[in-house]
């Protein structure tokens, strides 16, 4: 639509799904796993054979790196735009009202903070709040008085008494 109609075109933000991105990452891992299994027990052809490790070094490199960059982001070094993917990519919460138990990381344009979409909600709370069982009451046995015995008192010392020790530091710490 054009602004004489009053609407304006503007792209949609960019979402990223942190659990689909650990997903794919789980996915490649996995199938470096595979090929360097199959390479260890002979399962492969000739040309396969040969060209297996450098499909294994080549699957982990990647996946490292993609570990290295979502490290970044998540201590704010990078803008989460980055990691944008078609693997990764999901609909804005805001929009889709979706709660799939996932943290969304959005672009710095956007100005909006990472969410946390887990499962808990108030009457979610309150609901096992209120199916707990209550306790029975239990009769209590009346109490036989205890006869105390006097402690000498000690005179009051100026010096703090030293204190023992720790095991943990009376033992050298090695690093």
């Amino acid at each position: 639509m054009t602004e004489e109609s009053g609407f304006r075109i503007t792209p949609r933000p960019l979402v990223v799904s942190l659990d689909l991105e650990l997903a794919a990452l789980s996915g490649a891992t996995l199938g470096a796993q595979l090929l360097a299994d199959l390479h260890a027990r002979k399962e492969l052809d000739e040309e396969q054979e040969r060209d297996a490790p450098v499909g294994v070094y080549s699957v982990l490199a990647l996946v490292r790196e993609r570990i290295s960059q979502l490290r970044r982001v998540v201590r704010d070094e990078e803008d989460p735009a980055t990691l944008w993917a078609s693997h990764n990519t999901v609909e804005d919460p805001a929009i889709s009202g979706d709660f799939s138990g996932d943290i969304v990381l959005f672009s710095r344009a956007s100005g909006r903070v990472p969410l946390v979409m887990w499962r808990f909600r108030a009457e979610d709370w309150e609901t096992r709040k209120g199916a707990k069982k209550p306790k029975k009451p239990v009769a209590k046995k009346p109490k036989k008085p205890v006869a105390k015995k006097p402690t000498p008192k000690k005179p009051a010392s100026k010096k703090p008494t030293p204190k023992a020790p720790t095991p943990k530091e009376a033992a050298p710490q090695v690093h």
